[in-house]
């Protein structure tokens, strides 16, 4: 039996799937427990018994796995597997993902960036699928994203293009985690929402939008701004055919997330690159990220995915 291990590594949590091989992997058995905060060994150790209990949920054992693919935080480099700064995951800075996880499960492992893996699942399996010239774009508790042109994904000198949270949007606005200011993350991102009303959560800020409160609404429709802002720049710079518009607040709120970015392109962006694109909700759902390392540990272990690497 070939299986593939995916794994999503998050700030908040360590997810796992085992699946089946095949042209979209099929799911026999996942775990999900959280992220531990006390330095790379204790994560390492969390992510291999995450593994270990997806086995079990498979009736499947290690030996049965061909190769393992995990998608994290970035910067990292993901040709050797080492994450260079995880801020949300103490302990991560210049760690050796791929290797201590090789010796802790005893398979081949490739890591990558958490967007570049999603990209890679939409891709094969998702809205993507097809599509020579894509962005993939995720809303969610950040705002991230991922690039493929001319059916290669750019990679950049540094492999940190596709970081389009980082996109300037604004003149001003809220300092971005990243230091700067007027940033699409800091404006539409769950995170940054809920930080500006005062609650632990975006969706709280949705729900208290759609009831009338003034000030959710005013921070709703800014964050509205900021995305069709960033549709426009990616239309006209990088003219892709698709935008796949992905993650948690993209998934439940698209008529305050696709539909701005729609809006904006429709009205406000150069006729050729706007009559080429389509702004598609993704496909695989939370899902995504696990499917995209499972697919990708297939591609590379087998010698194959240079379009994406």
């Amino acid at each position: 039996m070939s299986l593939l291990l995916g794994i999503d590594l998050g700030g908040s949590n360590v997810r796992t799937v085992i699946a089946r091989d095949g042209d979209v992997p099929s799911i026999l058995g996942r775990d999900e427990r959280p992220t531990p905060l006390t330095g790379g060994p204790d994560v390492v150790s969390a992510i291999a018994d995450s593994a270990r209990a997806a086995l079990a949920a498979a009736k499947a054992a290690v030996r049965d796995v061909a190769a393992a693919g995990c998608a994290a935080p970035g910067p990292l480099d993901h040709m050797r597997g080492l994450v260079h700064d995880a801020p949300n995951i103490p302990g991560f800075r210049d760690f050796p993902l791929a290797d201590r996880l090789r010796d802790a499960l005893g398979v081949a492992v490739f890591v990558d960036r958490d967007t570049a893996m999603a990209a890679v699942a939409e891709a094969v399996a998702g809205s993507a699928k097809g599509a020579h010239d894509f962005v993939y774009v995720t809303i969610s508790t950040g705002l991230g994203g991922a690039i493929v042109s001319h059916g290669r994904m750019l990679r950049g000198a540094t492999n940190t293009a596709g970081e389009i949270g980082h996109w300037p949007v604004g003149l001003e606005g809220p300092r971005c985690g990243c230091g700067s200011y007027g940033c699409a993350e800091s404006f539409a991102a769950g995170r940054n929402l809920a930080e500006a009303f005062g609650v632990d959560d975006a969706a709280r800020v949705y729900a208290a939008a759609a009831s009338g409160d003034a000030r959710a609404e005013r921070l709703v429709a800014r964050a509205e701004r900021a995305l069709e802002n960033l549709a426009i720049g990616l239309t006209n710079v990088l003219n892709p055919s698709l935008i796949v518009v992905g993650g948690s607040i993209a998934e439940h709120e698209p008529a305050r997330t696709l539909e701005p970015m729609r809006r904006g392109i429709a009205e406000r962006a150069f006729k050729v690159p706007r009559d080429a694109v389509r702004v598609v909700p993704a496909a695989l759902g939370r899902d995504v990220g696990m499917l995209g390392a499972a697919i990708a540990a297939r591609e590379r272990n087998s010698g194959r995915g240079e379009w994406f690497l």
